[in-house]
């Protein structure tokens, strides 16, 4: 189930991951946040993924070949 994940800043949220077999970042910066960082599932359900760090734990299980069927930039 694919769902795109955000991090509030100020009063606006900014996508940082994408999951869709597997999970990328789509933000550049958004690796630097802290791995306490809350994330918010945009357009579907957490599945377990809550924060910063928990993406980052994500893609390291993630095949770097996974092809998606949306374009992320790696």
């Amino acid at each position: 189930m694919s769902t795109t994940f955000g991090v509030e800043i100020k009063d606006n949220v900014v996508e940082v991951a994408f999951r869709s077999n597997g999970m990328r970042f789509t933000n550049e910066l958004a690796e630097l946040l802290s791995d306490d960082t809350p994330v918010i599932a945009l357009d579907n359900t957490p599945q377990g993924i809550h924060t910063i760090g928990d993406i980052k734990k994500a893609i390291e299980v993630t095949d770097p070949n996974t092809e998606y069927w949306r374009t992320v930039k790696v």
